[in-house]
């Protein structure tokens, strides 16, 4: 299997538009990487010619993330407010369609919120319903649909990949994988390599992250462990470092992620090391899996 490795756009800036797309992905594709992932909260807003121009001219591969708003969560009591969230991520998958990403993944059955109540089963229920017309849309498209873990302080109902696991099997969708994060897992998993072990036949996407979210490496994150866990799973999906420094990140992001400390200064630096290190743990993974 040829792992891809990917980066995400915010390792560089929070800025996504004709200036600085064609940027990052010159940098991402100068230094290694095979793909580049972009984050919508408002899929409408998405700049996507200079996504396309971007795209095409270095040929890195797309992929999109998204993160709902409290004025679109598919989980809320509100009817108009879960009904614009699966339109929402409707318009994610038609724009993903349209760009050539092959799925749209990250905080889809929610919002990137923080709740004072866990979720119902009502809740449950309709997310789940809501999930599987979205995965009806995304086998029409030729597509696949992520739900991505988070922690509890950045949203409800999916925090584990368990929990991802049930609510996928409780929608009935076809179309549908987990989506880790490994900032959220170092948080919620009480022993990571059992969770990706009982739900390896659903991962199709993982985030790199270390403890804080800075710099790959710096953390206390055991990314060996990780990656023996992937091969040992049979993983088959890409692995994409995701790291933030409010040093390239505007006051909404920072606030958003709670990022009072300055990771790094050098963001193509911190990008080089973290494909460094993925691409190394990921080869002496797969080379002790393969002497067990």
């Amino acid at each position: 299997m040829n792992m891809k490795f990917g980066v995400h756009s915010l390792v560089f800036s929070d800025r996504w538009d004709g200036e600085t797309a064609p940027a990052i992905c010159r940098k991402a594709a100068e230094i290694g990487y095979d793909l580049i992932e972009v984050l919508m909260f408002d899929p409408a807003t998405l700049d996507r010619e200079a996504t396309r121009r971007a795209i095409a001219e270095t040929g890195l591969g797309l992929r999109l993330g998204m993160a709902l708003g409290a004025d679109a969560d598919i989980s809320s009591d509100d009817p108009e407010t879960a009904r614009r969230g699966e339109q929402t991520v409707a318009l994610a998958l038609e724009i993903a369609s349209e760009l050539g990403a092959p799925a749209v993944s990250g905080i889809t059955y929610a919002a990137f919120n923080t709740y004072s109540a866990p979720q119902t089963d009502r809740q449950l229920d309709q997310v789940a319903a809501s999930l599987l017309r979205l995965d009806g849309r995304a086998g029409e498209l030729g597509l696949r649909l992520g739900v991505e873990p988070v922690n509890r302080y950045e949203s409800y109902m999916v925090n584990t990949l368990d929990q991802a696991a049930r609510l996928i099997g409780r929608s009935g969708g076809k179309n549908m994988f987990v989506h880790m994060d490994t900032f959220h897992m170092n948080i919620e998993e009480p022993d990571i390599a059992a969770a990706i072990g009982r739900n390896g036949g659903l991962l199709g996407y993982a985030h790199v992250a270390d403890s804080h979210r800075g710099a790959l490496g710096t953390g206390n994150f055991d990314l060996a462990a990780y990656f023996r866990a992937l091969a040992a799973a049979g993983y088959e999906g890409d692995l994409t470092f995701e790291g933030f420094s409010s040093k390239v990140l505007g006051p909404d992001l920072v606030g958003g992620v709670r990022l009072w400390r300055e990771a790094w200064t050098d963001s193509d630096a911190a990008a080089r090391s973290a494909l460094d290190l993925m691409k190394a743990g990921w080869a002496a993974a797969q080379t002790a899996t393969r002497a067990a």
